[in-house]
This record gives C-alpha cells, structure tokens and sequence, in this order.
C-alpha cells in the first residue's frame, strides 16, 4: 500500500474514534439531563457526577488527544531530520565577528551545535 494509503486509513480510524466518543459524551449528558432533580436550582442532583465526568473526559479524551499530538510532532520531527542539509555559503554579511566571545575559542556560540549552526570561512563542522 502505498503513504496516501496508509494515510487515509489512519485519517478514517481517527473519525470513527472521534465520532464514537462524540457519541458517548453526548448520550451521557442527554441521560444526566434526564435524571431526576436535574432542574433548575441549587439542588445535589444538578452538580452531581460532574467529578465522574471530568474524569471519564480526562481519561477518554484528553489522553487520547495528548497521544496524538505527540505522536504528529515525532513525525513531523523524524520527517524534518530526513532532509538534507543545506550547503554552507559563506556570505560576508553573515557570521561577523567584531571581537572573539569570551568563552572558548571565541569562534562558537554560546549554544553552539555542530550540526546546525556553521563557523566563519570554516563551515560546518560536521560532514553528515
């Protein structure tokens, strides 16, 4: 099967899980509406199982969601280190050093990364 394949069924199971819990949250609060002494006024039965709710929320979606958002940006990541790197080009404008930092060499960065951020007239240090 080819990505878009792949890609599609993930999208279909993503809307049948959704839907199904859209489904459940709305059923249960339809049932809670219903519940006697769920009217209007400071009543227990109108707060009651609200706890139970924001946890079964909590557990059924919330988690859920965490999940997913940590799995997109693992992939988006793991999709983002599979390119190549640009080839370094020294232009005059960029890197200039009026005096060397005061730490080091005095060439890097404070928060220098061998990878990602390239040396004046020397490039990247790296040669992946």
């Amino acid at each position: 099967a080819s990505h878009a394949d792949r890609k599609d069924e993930k999208d279909r199971k993503m809307a049948t899980m959704l839907n199904v819990l859209r489904r459940q949250f709305s059923t249960s609060v339809r049932a809670r509406a219903l519940k006697p002494g769920a009217g209007a006024g400071p009543t227990a039965g109108e707060h009651s199982g609200g706890m139970e709710m924001w946890k079964k929320m909590s557990i059924f979606v919330a988690l859920p969601a965490l999940v997913v958002c940590m799995l997109n940006a693992y992939l988006k990541e793991k999709e983002h280190h599979e390119h190549p790197r640009d080839e370094f080009v020294p232009y005059a404008h960029l890197r200039i050093r009026s005096k060397p930092f005061p730490w080091g060499e005095g060439i890097k960065s404070l928060f220098h990364n061998p990878h990602t951020n390239a040396l004046p007239e020397i490039g990247y240090e790296d040669k992946h």
